[in-house]
């Protein structure tokens, strides 16, 4: 890796700190409102195991009494109970969304104004040395790699902290046997979103910077008097070649990074399902915060549990290239 990528890589956490701080700047009491929202919108979508748990503990009780009218009503309340708190998380996922926008727009607008107030104040040497298209590309490109950024990667990242949490405090309450079999096929999956994202993150950085070379490049003007042209167009072509290079190579590591993880996430879904029925034919006595032994209610929500588990480490891998290039234009 060049010094240049190496710094712009590990300046990246100062640069998203500095951005953060500035987003809370522009709206100090919307910011937070919205953060509340998608904290609220995790929360909901991780509690779904609890009632799965709770249904299939009364359908299992029922199923060995024969009393099934007394079941009935218990399901009920389950359900409208669930579907209440899911109602609440809808609500709450239209207000984040309706107002991230808000948020987002609002951001690239004042940071644009930033800019421009700031260009005003330098001397003319710096327009001298730099081209007019690298200058530009501040504003265009740079710029419009936040939108996605702000507007989907950053809410979407908090929410999945979220849900990570507090499934695996669920886990834990349900059954620490099961639950390490699930964190040993996580450790797999972070091993490579690591390996493939450091290497994704690395060639954004460069493209971002190989295009404001190309787009300043373009800026110039050539004097068609001094037979400049083949000059021009050879070392555009060179330059455009480089910024094929590096986009190539990211886009390569960005995209074969979901296809691996979700195979992954299969394989780990099919490896709780054999540890699962293990544990209940030898039955191994459960350790868990909750007390529960472990029975089939136990072992099913931990199916849906490692599908949401692996679902959402494949939403970081989909968020993580958002975040870089933001992180570059920033």
């Amino acid at each position: 890796m060049s010094k240049p990528a190496a710094s712009a890589k590990s300046s990246m956490p100062g640069t998203m700190a500095r951005l953060i701080k500035m987003l809370f700047s522009f709206f100090p009491v919307l910011l937070p409102l919205v953060m509340a929202g998608v904290i609220l919108c995790g929360l909901i979508n991780s509690i779904g195991a609890v009632f799965l748990q709770s249904a299939l503990e009364v359908i299992s009780t029922s199923w060995q009494t024969g009393d099934w009218a007394a079941a009935q009503p218990k399901i009920l309340k389950i359900v409208l109970t669930l579907g209440a708190i899911y109602l609440v998380g809808n609500l709450s996922s239209l207000f984040w969304n309706r107002y991230m926008a808000v948020i987002t727009q609002g951001s690239l607008e004042k940071l644009r104004e930033k800019m421009f107030n700031r260009m005003q104040d330098l001397p003319i040497r710096y327009f001298d040395t730099n081209q007019r298209g690298d200058i530009m590309s501040h504003y265009t490109n740079d710029i419009d790699t936040l939108r996605q950024m702000i507007s989907q990667s950053l809410p979407n990242l908090l929410q999945t902290v979220i849900v990570l949490t507090t499934v695996l405090c669920i886990m834990l309450y349900f059954s620490v046997w099961m639950c390490l079999v699930i964190i040993t096929g996580i450790a797999c999956m972070v091993a490579l979103t690591k390996l493939l994202g450091s290497n994704s993150a690395r060639f954004f950085i460069a493209q971002q910077r190989e295009l404001g070379v190309v787009e300043g490049h373009i800026g110039q003007k050539v004097v068609k008097a001094y037979c400049h042209e083949a000059a021009a167009e050879a070392d555009f072509d060179e330059r455009n070649e480089r910024l094929f290079e590096v986009s190539q190579k990211a886009n390569m590591y960005a995209n074969i990074l979901m296809p691996v993880l979700m195979n992954l996430g299969n394989l780990i879904y099919v490896v709780v399902a054999l540890a699962g029925g293990i544990f209940l034919a030898l039955k191994v006595p459960n350790l868990s915060f909750s007390g529960m032994p472990l029975t089939i209610a136990v072992v099913v929500p931990f199916l849906n549990m490692t599908k949401q588990f692996c679902g959402q480490i494949g939403q970081v891998s989909q968020q993580i290239n958002a975040v870089v290039m933001g992180l570059a234009g920033a």
